[in-house]
């Protein structure tokens, strides 16, 4: 899930984009002494007018889900050059978050509409609709279970059938929190998951909600217009090719890549330099957020209007 930047504007979401800071904080320790790491495989070009929110493939077909309100859609992709295959337009009212596919079914959660919609995967005809409670962010699916994010360190759990809720897991690492989680891929017995504003993949497993491991894809190109919402967001699961498709808001590519884990036998010096580049990275990724944090904060404060003139009723 990711707001438009005049949405980040408001006094709550500044308090919720500090939020956010202090949880890269907390799993800073655990992110740069994972053993995750990834070789770049390939790259396709990828719309960059599309908000992704949701990716997913089968039966080796690309499932994309975009949004922002009056843009958001549910798409096929091409594998072999990035191109859209197929569209359809969710109503205006509706701000597309995740995907996921079980059968021929296609859900698509909403952000704020309290909505999981339905559609047939052949036709993109919209067969039905579903409650969900809270925000939607991110989903997934594996076959006995549907996995829902809502953007707080919590991922709900439905039956695939009816999509009721039947539980959920409170992901930890250290037994901290981890908050912010975004677009999910279901894989194996684990989940992967995108940190919201960051460039991280947190890999969590879907029995208990532990942190298994992080992947820093800081390295990765995203879009060209410098945009700060053009943030990671984007898994895929390609069977065929034994890799993660990534790809990331108004990204004009998608990277194909395959995950490996660092040898444990690594040398001292060898662990102290990466571990030193790791933190580095990430803490001028931190400092940088702080800096817009202050000056949005700053903004909030000089043109808040006074309290008997901003009663309103807030619109979905």
């Amino acid at each position: 899930m990711e707001r438009r930047s005049d949405d980040m504007a408001s006094p709550s979401n500044v308090h919720h984009t500090a939020a956010i800071l202090i949880s890269l904080l907390i799993i800073l320790p655990s992110s740069v002494s994972a053993t995750l790491n990834h070789n770049l495989v390939s790259t396709i070009p990828h719309d960059g007018f599309a908000f992704t929110q949701g990716l997913e493939i089968q039966d080796g077909r690309m499932y994309e889900s975009t949004g922002l309100y009056g843009h958001s859609q549910v798409r096929e992709i091409s594998l072999e050059d990035g191109s859209l295959i197929r569209s359809h337009d969710l109503n205006d009212s509706f701000f597309g978050e995740g995907l996921t596919l079980i059968g021929d079914r296609v859900l698509v959660l909403t952000w704020k509409a309290g909505l999981i919609l339905e559609f047939e995967r052949d036709t993109f005809n919209q067969s039905t609709q579903h409650n969900l409670e809270g925000e939607g962010w991110g989903i997934c699916s594996f076959e006995d279970k549907i996995m829902v994010s809502d953007g707080t360190d919590q991922i709900s759990i439905l039956d695939p059938l009816t999509l009721e809720p039947t539980g959920s897991i409170q992901v930890t690492s250290n037994d901290s929190e981890i908050w912010n989680l975004n677009e999910l891929e279901c894989v194996g017995d684990m989940i992967y998951a995108n940190q919201w504003m960051s460039p991280f993949i947190h890999v969590i497993s879907a029995n208990d909600g532990k942190l298994m491991s992080t992947l820093d894809l800081s390295n990765l190109p995203s879009g060209t217009s410098g945009d700060r919402n053009e943030v990671l967001n984007g898994i895929a699961w390609d069977e065929e090719r034994q890799g993660f498709w990534v790809t990331g808001k108004n990204w004009t590519n998608m990277y194909l890549i395959e995950l490996y884990e660092t040898q444990q036998n690594a040398y001292p010096q060898d662990i102290g330099n990466s571990l030193s580049a790791s933190i580095t990275s990430q803490m001028k990724f931190i400092l940088i957020s702080l800096g817009i944090l202050g000056a949005v904060a700053v903004a909030v404060s000089l043109i808040r209007t006074p309290p008997s003139l901003s009663a309103y009723n807030e619109d979905e």
